[in-house]
């Protein structure tokens, strides 16, 4: 079945684990956190074929190129798709669900934050001595800042001793890269985080899709969010 962009096969609510985002309590609590700043990790994020269908995608890739650079008080050396004319089809559907007019409205209500503008998307490798160090995310595009920022882990049978890890600096908290993994996090200059870097023993692919909505500035709700129960089985408030 195709759909226009403005379809319900190309918004990310089609896609994403019913078990969470049916339930309007927690929907809302999501919502909350995030607009107080909180990193919100929801583990099982979507729905299993379309996952271990990217997985596949980026895992037969074979065109990753090496990113490295060293700004003040930001170095950063990673393997990574940014060349869209080097996405497979898979990727490419993938970009245009994440873009798409639906996905930002969806996003828009989530986050309480304006993001009609541009949708940065890419995929990335981490391997052998990849890391970034740490960084806020704090970035103007086109005199629009980024707005909200998505990881979506699809690394496989990744062990804790390689390193790699997603740290929140803000909680001083660790996210090990897991499948299906779906980080969220609205983009203030206290997001501070960075990749921790992956051991030279490590022999797993850490394979993730991350990217920013961006929107006009001046748009974030302020809020107070009330205490959590860190005990949601498929999502954590850090």
């Amino acid at each position: 079945m195709k759909r226009d962009l403005d379809g319900v096969l190309t918004s990310l609510e089609f896609f994403l684990n019913p078990e969470v985002f049916a339930e309007e309590k927690l929907v809302d609590k999501i919502s909350d956190q995030l607009a107080d700043g909180r990193l919100i990790v929801i583990r099982n994020a979507f729905q299993d074929a379309f996952a271990e269908h990217m997985f596949t995608c980026l895992d037969q890739f074979r065109k990753w190129k090496l990113y490295e650079d060293y700004e003040p008080h930001f170095h950063y050396h990673h393997h990574n798709i940014y060349d869209e004319s080097l996405f497979p089809p898979e990727l490419r559907h993938c970009r245009d669900v994440f873009r798409s007019e639906a996905t930002k409205s969806f996003v828009q209500r989530l986050s309480r934050r304006d993001c009609s503008g541009e949708t940065t998307f890419s995929a990335s490798l981490y391997l052998p001595g990849d890391h970034s160090l740490p960084h806020n995310d704090f970035l103007m595009r086109d005199g629009q800042p980024r707005q909200v920022a998505f990881v979506w882990h699809l690394t496989k049978e990744w062990q804790e001793d390689w390193g790699g890890e997603f740290f929140w600096c803000e909680k001083s908290r660790s996210v090990l890269p897991a499948f299906n993994t779906l980080l969220l996090f609205n983009v203030k200059f206290g997001s501070k985080h960075l990749v921790t870097l992956v051991s030279p023993h490590a022999k797993g692919k850490r394979l993730a899709i991350s990217g920013w909505w961006h929107g006009q500035a001046g748009s974030a709700a302020e809020t107070t969010a009330e205490s959590v129960d860190q005990g949601e089985t498929l999502v954590e408030f850090i």
